[in-house]
């Protein structure tokens, strides 16, 4: 029996860090797909469907927190995991309440991506699994 492998969307403008986030999540079974910008963020969210997006909030062209704003209304259903190099107790807050399903400061701990984005696929998959039945 072939095994599930989520969609997860990285977006992050550092190419290292992309990378790094996507072997480690290919390693655990998921399928990435990578980007370094706002606007192919949007693209790709309109093309496919993601179970959990990882967001920097620092992007070269499109704020984070608009970005964070447009994917929640393209896909209301996405769980948004907030990625900062740039932590404030401000920028905390209005990413919560945009919408973010976590908020985690660079540089991260990969035990504790792995959980929370465990956690996201979850909660997809139980949102999915309500909008099926109805």
């Amino acid at each position: 029996m072939r095994r599930y492998s989520p969609n997860i969307l990285v977006v992050d403008a550092d190419p290292d860090i992309r990378e790094a986030l996507s072997d480690m999540l290919r390693h655990e079974g998921y399928r990435v797909k990578a980007v370094g910008n706002g606007a192919e963020a949007l693209q790709r969210i309109r093309q496919a469907h993601y179970e959990v997006a990882l967001l920097d909030i620092r992007l070269p062209d499109l704020d984070g927190l608009s970005i964070l704003r447009v994917m929640k209304r393209l896909d209301p259903r996405l769980p948004i995991i907030v990625l900062t190099g740039y932590a404030t107790v401000e920028n905390t807050i209005e990413t919560l309440v945009k919408g973010a399903f976590a908020y985690l400061i660079k540089p991260y701990n990969q035990e504790e991506i792995k959980a929370i984005l465990r956690r996201a696929v979850a909660v997809s998959r139980l949102i999915g699994t309500g909008e099926q039945v109805r």
